[in-house]
């Protein structure tokens, strides 16, 4: 079996990781995989937060990825020796379109995702990666709270 950790940080991401490596089996393989949002450090929200920064010249975009890197290494060594191969793979874009594009690329059988609980108006307000995976994915999606 073949699964999709998509992995941010947070406490649902994390829980994700230790259930996956309860349930595995020393044949699968894991992909644990961080999106870096394209529009970071150019977005218009973060410049009407931020207006007299320039954060170009304060974090570069390979300082993301590397990050994201040391971030995922930290989160294979939980899972690793428990598995046959795990792959971390860091994307930039939209979350949940990287999480279902990285997905069917690499043949997974299994989408793991963390649920953040925003609520009915929080989905409305900002969107939720979770359920536009759980819509289009398809693969089977299991959902961590």
């Amino acid at each position: 079996m073949k699964i999709l950790i998509a992995y941010d940080g947070s406490d649902s991401s994390k829980k994700a990781v230790e259930l996956v490596s309860k349930i595995v089996k020393s044949g699968d393989e894991v992909v644990l995989l961080t999106v870096i949002p394209a529009e970071l450090l150019s977005s218009t929200f973060t410049k009407m937060l931020l207006p007299t920064i320039d954060l170009s010249s304060v974090a570069k975009d390979s300082s993301f990825k590397e990050r994201a890197e040391e971030t995922l290494r930290e989160a294979a060594k939980k899972i690793e020796n428990k598995v046959a191969k795990v792959e971390t793979v860091v994307e930039t874009g939209d979350p949940a379109d990287e999480i279902l594009v990285t997905a069917k690329s690499k043949a997974c059988d299994l989408i793991v995702v963390g649920y953040k609980g925003y609520g009915r108006e929080g989905r409305f307000l900002i969107g939720s990666v979770t359920d536009k995976v759980v819509r289009h994915a398809y693969c089977s999606v299991m959902v961590v709270r």
